[in-house]
């Protein structure tokens, strides 16, 4: 099979979400057998294709990915659903516009969710959440029913973007290099805060109003798509590098 390189996004939604898993595994966002991305199928928008429970990010192949429908049961692949399922179903069904969740255990965000405090854009990857980063505290526990789901998807609202306290981060987007990017970008913009905090805490920053205009110049939707293709270009020559030896 050719490169995936030498495809359109639109080549093979599968493909795009094998990559998506890699692309955050790469970004550091791995917990062993944890986290999950999922991609709602464009031919059957209320079935999705899921990462199985009990792999890696970074080990997830085409043939792994699993279909679930909108309830959360599997209805295609040989592999395990993920226990929180219902972050996707919950979400997907609330904001039919969503067309990839992501949800990881990313340690920047694991920790900056625990500070109580605002993410602002000290650095360009801040602006993206120029509209806000809600922090879901209701618990912070597994999201194992439907309900715990709808709760979460609730307090996304119409953002780009929730973390859940003490437990990690969910993205979501109108494509899978948007949701998979948001991932990525909020990741480091609680990593470039907390380093700032660590020397004192951020004196400046980026101003509400010119947040939102960073926001429409940087991440547009070739730039999110190109940035994924970047990094799936990474990812080929790595795992490319490792056949040769």
């Amino acid at each position: 099979m050719p490169g995936y390189r030498q495809q359109t996004m639109e080549w093979d939604i599968k493909t795009q979400l094998m990559y998506g898993c890699k692309i955050v595994a790469l970004d550091g966002q791995g917990d062993l057998i944890w986290g999950h991305l999922t991609a709602r199928d464009p031919e059957q928008p209320d079935r999705l294709f899921m990462k199985p429970a009990a792999m890696g990010l970074e080990e997830i192949a085409v043939e792994d990915l699993i279909q679930i429908d909108l309830s959360g049961q599997k209805v295609g692949g040989e592999r395990q659903v993920h226990n929180e399922v219902f972050i996707h179903t919950e979400i997907m069904r609330r904001r039919p516009e969503v067309q990839c969740v992501v949800h990881t255990h990313a340690p920047w965000a694991v920790a900056f969710g625990s500070l109580e405090q605002p993410l602002v854009p000290v650095g360009h990857e801040g602006s993206l959440f120029a509209d806000g980063l809600p922090v879901f505290s209701q618990f912070t526990d597994l999201v194992v029913t439907p309900e715990r789901g709808e709760a979460v998807a609730s307090a996304l609202g119409a953002h780009n973007a929730i973390l859940l306290r003490n437990h990690g981060l969910v993205t979501c987007g109108t494509s899978i290099p948007e949701a998979v990017m948001t991932a990525v970008f909020l990741e480091k913009a609680c990593r470039v805060q907390m380093m700032a905090m660590a020397a004192g805490g951020p004196k400046a920053w980026t101003p509400p109003e010119e947040a939102q205009v960073k926001k429409q110049r940087i991440y547009r939707p070739w730039a999110f798509e190109s940035a994924f293709r970047y990094l799936v270009r990474r990812i080929e020559e790595m795992e490319s590098g490792r056949a040769r030896s």
